[in-house]
């Protein structure tokens, strides 16, 4: 994730030297995303992080966000950083999964 920089300070998001826009909640999951690199985050607990209240797995908002995320983050380049594990949730990481 050498090529993607999250500044706390300033919540401004670059990949590749290209500043990224992003919604709050946007920003908000790629930054609990950044603070457990290659970790499996399973839905619950990025809603429980992200959206502050209990997940209600019949909503597919947490779906539709990593889509968008990955839209702006990962669709422009080679390497993509956002993976899925199935039946598990999702991580962030630099290594290609096999």
């Amino acid at each position: 994730m050498d090529d993607l920089v999250l500044d706390s300070a300033t919540r401004e998001v670059a990949r590749g030297g290209r500043p990224l826009d992003l919604t709050t909640k946007e920003y908000a999951l790629l930054e609990y995303l950044m603070r457990n690199p290659n970790q499996v985050l399973t839905r619950t607990m990025i809603a429980e992080h992200v959206w502050n209240y209990d997940f209600d797995n019949a909503t597919n908002v947490i779906d539709v966000h990593i889509r968008n995320l990955r839209r702006k983050l990962d669709d422009p380049f080679p390497a993509k950083l956002i993976q899925t594990v199935r039946g598990a949730g999702y991580r962030i990481s630099s290594r290609q999964p096999e």
